[in-house]
């Protein structure tokens, strides 16, 4: 039997998202009996609306588990409503083994209510200015002023970015649980570089010194651009921290000698990239290193200090690492990331 001494709930489905089998420990969270479970749909048993069914699908799409903590699950027999972690792992005849483990909670139900609340807020809240905002910089593109042109291609590109960040959002998506695709690495750095220098202006100088010879990374761009983002973000603002004009250098490089597993494309080892956003500011104490990617530690004034906590999610749902080193005058982040395929190792 599927489990039965587990105590994490085991649910298998064949492709069709019919319920094979479950155990014990399943029948207590859906509050069915195995029986009643026994090929019945899962949208009887959880709302069609759930986001495990676009993870369910996600896991029919690519290869490796599907894991997405502090899922919202409800259904008939579920009056209020759980919050899951949810692990998904897709087997060659088409079935799917689903782990579901309560996350733990004060009030479960609550948090369910809190959550779709937002993610209704997010829907309507911000998709509505951003769309205000992306007809704007069309309209004023129309107008023909080629002096603009880049900028405007800044502002459409990253409100539609935060346009599907928030669609991602609202569906309960979380950045644990990245959408792994091939793109290239510069292109992205490229893109944040030339938003930055709009954000922050002449007082910071951007160096790029990227290795051409670099493939696609495979991972999620949305994710990654984030990621990114945050780090260079803060890397200017600590440039120019002082009054002063500061610089920035971006470098992209193998990683020498280093072998990764990529997360979710099997089990064999890859090659690895670097990048490394360095910054000439006054630099981080070392008590300060130690818990900088931990949630709510910023040293900025106002900060909630959720952005390099982030960071160290989307790097970890990659497979990656990331490291700090500073001292005054010289602060880098290093970001390590298995390369896609062609480059396997070993």
């Amino acid at each position: 039997m599927l489990g039965d001494l587990s105590p994490v709930a085991l649910v298998l489905i064949d492709a069709r998202r019919r319920i094979l089998e479950a155990n014990p420990a399943a029948e207590s969270l859906l509050k069915m009996s195995r029986r009643a479970l026994a090929g019945r749909p899962m949208s009887e048993v959880i709302y069609h609306d759930s986001p495990i069914f676009e993870l369910i699908d996600r896991a029919d799409r690519q290869s490796g588990d599907i894991m997405a903590p502090g899922t919202p699950i409800a259904g008939p027999g579920m009056h209020n409503g759980i919050i899951c972690d949810i692990r998904i792992r897709s087997a060659d005849d088409g079935t799917f083994v689903l782990a579901l483990a309560e996350t733990p909670s004060r009030e479960s139900s609550d948090s369910v209510a809190g959550a779709a609340g937002f993610g209704r807020i997010l829907g309507h809240e911000v998709k509505n200015p951003l769309a205000g905002i992306i007809g704007a910089a069309q309209l004023l593109e129309r107008q023909g002023q080629a002096d603009q042109s880049e900028l405007l291609d800044i502002i459409k590109d990253e409100a539609r970015r935060i346009e599907r960040l928030v669609n991602r959002l609202s569906a309960f998506e979380l950045f644990s649980a990245p959408r792994m695709q091939a793109f290239n690495i510069h292109a992205l750095l490229d893109k944040i570089i030339a938003a930055e220098r709009a954000a922050i202006g002449a007082n910071v100088s951007f160096n790029r010194e990227f290795d051409p010879s670099l493939p696609d990374v495979i991972g999620d761009a949305d994710h990654l651009q984030q990621a990114f983002q945050n780090i260079v973000r803060n890397a200017a603002e600590a440039a120019i921290d002082n009054g002063s004009h500061g610089s920035v250098t971006i470098r992209t490089s193998y990683a020498a000698g280093l072998s990764m597993k990529q997360a979710r494309r099997g089990a064999g080892l890859r090659k690895a990239m670097m990048v490394s956003i360095e910054d000439d500011g006054q630099g981080i104490s070392r008590e300060r290193q130690a818990t900088i990617f931990d949630v709510f530690q910023s040293s900025k004034s106002g900060a909630r200090g959720l952005g390099l906590s982030i960071v160290s999610e989307v790097v970890a749902a990659h497979g990656g690492q990331i490291r700090v080193d500073s001292e005054p005058g010289a602060t880098r982040f290093t970001v390590l990331l298995p390369l896609g395929d062609g480059v396997d190792h070993g």
